[in-house]
């Protein structure tokens, strides 16, 4: 096991790298720059010695790779380098943000994990019925919708219909846990209703795999209780496609956030990598969206390691 982290957390660097090169690549190619946002500009015609002379001192107007060289060795040593909008260091604004996504994050897998769960045991041992139609209706359905009209629903309907809305001043969690994630739960449910869905029809499909196996009838045949043979037996043995599966979306909450957090105005790294990539603000882009990437690295990383504690057959 420890030769297989090792391997893994050697081969982290080289992921990074290639992500970084590509997406410095993308930015690089995007029409524009931050010269011409920071003026407010339409034109470059419209002062051309202004433009050259921010392009110069921002190093726009150096070759690609001696760019993306200079970025990458001081964000080897921590230092993500000077916003090109604003001018202050790139580094304490990531930190900052990094805790409100992070529990944004935790907050959606755990209420991913308490929905989806369930509703598939529910719809595995009901299978045919009418719960189980009405449960797979709701999974589909949750599937299928966008993260954005769900949050778009959640703050316009209750707005419309009682004169309410899930729109505060965002509150940090060390300085008022209760107002926080009243604040955060919208986002939160917003994301895992998809999530969760998906976990549903995945612990459905496995558990009925297993439900009818040789040997849950002779868990059966030994006089258990159906709750021990379920949960015991039937969902133990699932639990890895389950994990596998709620790593997988993980990645797909990291990435919903984006949208989620400037919807509802939640000052976290997704709404950061948003206005960024519309100001052309390269540097914090390409800092914010690497931290996603390394997030998704130790996650997948994780996934791994809790294989073996689940199924004891599982060595690396």
């Amino acid at each position: 096991m420890q030769a297989y982290i090792a391997r893994r957390l050697i081969a982290v660097p080289f992921m990074l790298f290639g992500m970084s090169l590509l997406l410095f690549w993308l930015l690089f190619l995007r029409p524009g720059n931050a010269a011409l946002t920071g003026f407010g500009l339409v034109s470059p015609d419209q002062n051309k010695q202004a433009i050259a002379s921010l392009e110069e001192e921002f190093g726009l107007d150096r070759p690609f790779f001696v760019q993306y060289g200079d970025w990458a060795w001081n964000a080897i040593q921590g230092d993500f380098g000077i916003s090109l909008k604003n001018r202050r260091p790139v580094t304490p604004e990531i930190r900052s943000r990094l805790p409100v996504t992070a529990e944004l994050g935790l907050l959606t897998v755990l209420l991913t994990a308490l929905i989806g769960i369930p509703v598939g045991i529910i719809s595995a041992i009901r299978p045919g019925t009418f719960l189980d139609g009405f449960l797979r209706i709701v999974t589909i359905s949750g599937i299928s919708v966008p993260n954005f009209w769900v949050a778009t629903l959640v703050i316009t309907l209750p707005a419309i219909w009682w004169a309410w809305t899930p729109l505060w001043e965002y509150v940090r969690f060390e300085d008022d846990p209760l107002n926080n994630l009243k604040i955060i739960i919208w986002p939160a449910i917003t994301l895992a209703i998809a999530t969760a869905a998906y976990v549903a029809r995945i612990v459905r499909s496995s558990m009925l795999e297993t439900l009818y196996s040789d040997y849950v009838r002779t868990a059966r045949a030994k006089g258990l209780r159906e709750r021990a043979v379920v949960l015991r037996h039937v969902f133990r043995s699932s639990m890895i496609a389950v994990i596998t599966v709620i790593g997988i979306q993980l990645g797909a909450v990291l990435g919903g956030s984006v949208i989620a957090e400037q919807i509802f105005g939640i000052p976290g790294l997704g709404l950061l990598v948003f206005e960024s990539v519309v100001s052309i603000d390269y540097t914090v882009a390409l800092a914010a969206i690497m931290v996603f990437a390394f997030m998704f690295t130790l996650v997948n990383l994780a996934v791994d390691v809790i294989y073996t504690f689940v199924d004891p057959r599982i060595r690396y």
